[in-house]
């Protein structure tokens, strides 16, 4: 093989080198930006349930109150049918411990409502952290992968220049 043979082959080599170190940046920059793609997607999904967790224990708070409401309306009926005088003494005392325990029983769905929204944000949080860190690993990778395939490059392209001058 001659001295311009061996020249061209390792022109050759370095160029591939360099279009095979473009491809994994470009690869690995694609999958940073799908990792940020899904850490978007993994808050707005986890903002969406927490929200709906927000309704579906306003919506229980006030099916709770509704049912407390009737209750204590059937009390009074019961309480005047049988000749007691309602708003008064007892019949008061028991219509304010229905409306005391159903507003407590609302509450706690409430509470319980929040705690459950907060709970689904902070899972959310996470996972897209993890997506998130995954994008910075890949663009870490990306930039190594492009020092390396550069200092390769220039390698072959020395080792070119050397075997050419020959």
């Amino acid at each position: 093989m001659g001295v311009v043979e061996g020249g061209v082959l390792a022109y050759a080599a370095a160029a591939a080198s360099v279009v095979g170190t473009a491809v994994s940046v470009y690869s690995q920059m694609e999958q940073a930006d799908q990792a940020d793609k899904i850490a978007k997607q993994q808050q707005d999904q986890a903002r969406e349930d927490a929200q709906f967790a927000l309704s579906e224990a306003q919506l229980q708070a006030k099916a709770i109150r509704k049912a407390a409401d009737k209750q204590r309306a059937e009390a009074r009926g019961a309480l005047a049918a049988s000749g007691v005088t309602v708003g008064v003494g007892t019949a008061e005392q028991i219509d304010e411990e229905i409306q005391a325990g159903g507003e407590e029983d609302a509450l706690m769905a409430i509470y319980d409502g929040t705690n459950r929204a907060r709970a689904i944000n902070q899972g959310g949080e996470i996972s897209a952290s993890r997506s998130r860190n995954a994008a910075t690993a890949s663009r870490y990778g990306a930039a190594t992968s492009a020092l390396q395939g550069g200092a390769g490059a220039a390698r072959g392209w020395t080792m070119s220049a050397a075997k050419a001058s020959k």
